[in-house]
């Protein structure tokens, strides 16, 4: 009986949401592709027609990643900090509350921040037909959808380089945070992860995220290059 029910268990276990969504991450999506699979297997009973994925810098710049289901792509376009400001429509009109998310007025929109996922925060739109009548449902799939949503995106779906900046392949001194350049030292100095954790007084989850944005910006994958790059462009 004990065993049955362990089986029972595990079963209803493969079956979460999140594990299906985790078990087809893996087959390396493109945005476009997710924001479709969203819609269609994940928020179909919630009656969503639309998905939109975007990553944000430290400026507060929107980069589109994925797309489904609006009339215009913005898959591999851009929005400056100051575009966002000016936009009148209603996601934009969004009030975001600190728990990370928002509903549109009508009941149409919704929209997650998923913060800290390593190269930049994610934001997740979903549209709907109607409007919803569950919206606590609907919150709560997507917000156990978010954490994989978010560190697959920064990973997998960040845009290209010269997209987001035309001016990263040369990046110097200036370009990097006084934070940025004391890990990116201690690099060259051959410091692991939790050792700059220790010298900097920062967690190694921050350290480690730090490390992604500075690969990111000399165009590298690893800390060995990192370093190279650094003493190639004397940034020190």
């Amino acid at each position: 009986m004990e065993e049955r029910k362990m089986t029972t268990s595990h079963d209803e276990f493969l079956k979460h949401p999140v594990f299906s969504f985790l078990r087809w991450l893996l087959n390396k999506p493109s945005g476009d592709q997710i924001a479709r699979e969203l819609v269609i297997n994940f928020f179909d009973t919630h009656g969503a027609c639309q998905a939109r994925i975007a990553n944000m810098d430290d400026e507060g710049n929107l980069f589109f990643v994925g797309d489904f289901g609006f009339e215009k792509t913005l898959t591999g376009t851009n929005q400056t900090i100051h575009e966002i400001k000016t936009r009148t429509d209603e996601i934009a009109r969004i009030n975001i509350g600190p728990d990370g998310y928002g509903w549109s007025d009508s009941g149409k929109y919704l929209q997650i921040r998923i913060d800290d996922c390593g190269h930049a925060r994610t934001w997740l739109t979903l549209g709907f037909a109607a409007p919803v009548k569950d919206k606590e449902d609907a919150t709560a799939l997507c917000r156990i959808l978010a954490l994989p949503l978010g560190n697959y995106a920064c990973f997998n779906l960040m845009p290209n380089r010269q997209f987001i900046n035309s001016n990263r392949s040369n990046a110097s001194r200036s370009d990097f945070s006084q934070r940025q350049l004391q890990i990116l030292q201690g690099m060259v100095e051959g410091k692991t992860n939790h050792e700059l954790a220790s010298d900097l007084g920062f967690s190694v989850s921050t350290i480690r995220h730090e490390t992604m944005r500075i690969y990111q910006s000399l165009g590298v994958s690893d800390r060995r290059e990192a370093a190279r790059e650094a003493l190639d462009r004397d940034i020190f």
